[in-house]
């Protein structure tokens, strides 16, 4: 497929002029897999979160209750208890604050803190109760776990799907603006020029990139923007390779 031949060329160093020939329909399918790359760790923290809450439900299951507790300007108040689900730990805690999960236990898979909740092995494991919205006391827990839990899956594809739209266009701007410039300083230092070319050529650097930075910013805090940096080196070899102008004579 002539799509990979691109991605080839781009791998070896090879043939970056041709480049001109990408059709713009490859340049609109490399930022979509660009959004989609870097969304990566906000769609697993999403879905580990959700699948966390559904764990919840096992609680009651077992016979047990979750205990009562309300969430009062952000803050936990109830009882300290945990309960063991499938080999992992639910806790409830108004002692451990977000700041001081290193305190608990490695089984811990998901616990309401003192400030926070906490969710095992996934980026920025720590997060305020505003992330849980109208979830604030025990109750509105068992109903959401109860009520919600069938049709969450549905919203949270909406959603998911609304922020990569977003990060989309976004890119898509970006991108634009980057070949703009960099076309630009490429025409003042006297070489052939074209934005396009730099716009088809900077998805597929950014998308390539974006693939193994994105699966390791899920488990780690890596910053986005090293992508740019790293683009950087073929990003110059392919401004070593345009054409200089030919100098007119008057």
């Amino acid at each position: 497929m002539k799509y990979f031949e691109f991605i080839k060329r781009l791998a070896t160093f090879k043939k970056y002029p041709l480049f001109r020939t990408v059709p713009f329909r490859y340049l609109l399918l490399n930022i979509l897999l660009l959004s989609i790359f870097i969304s990566l760790p906000f769609i697993t923290s999403l879905l580990a979160t959700v699948n966390t809450f559904g764990q919840i439900g096992e609680i009651t299951e077992a016979g047990n209750e979750i205990p009562e507790f309300e969430i009062v300007n952000g803050k936990y108040v109830g009882e300290d208890i945990s309960y063991d689900v499938n080999h992992n730990i639910v806790l409830f805690t108004e002692d451990i604050s977000t700041e001081e999960t290193e305190q608990l236990d490695e089984n811990v898979l998901f616990a309401f803190l003192q400030d926070g909740i906490y969710i095992k092995d996934i980026q920025n494991g720590t997060f305020s109760y505003s992330f849980i919205g109208d979830i604030t006391d025990n109750e509105l827990l068992e109903q959401f776990v109860s009520s919600q839990m069938s049709s969450l899956y549905f919203y949270i594809f909406i959603y998911i799907t609304i922020y990569i739209v977003v990060i989309y266009f976004f890119i898509f701007t970006l991108l634009l603006f980057l070949s703009l410039l960099l076309s630009f300083i490429a025409n003042l230092a006297g070489r052939k020029t074209d934005y396009m070319n730099w716009f088809k050529i900077g998805s597929y650097i950014m998308m390539l990139l974006a693939l193994p930075i994105g699966i390791i910013a899920v488990y780690t805090e890596i910053f986005y923007w090293v992508i740019l940096v790293i683009a950087l080196v073929p990003y110059i070899y392919y401004f070593k390779k345009l054409p200089k102008q030919k100098k007119t004579h008057s």
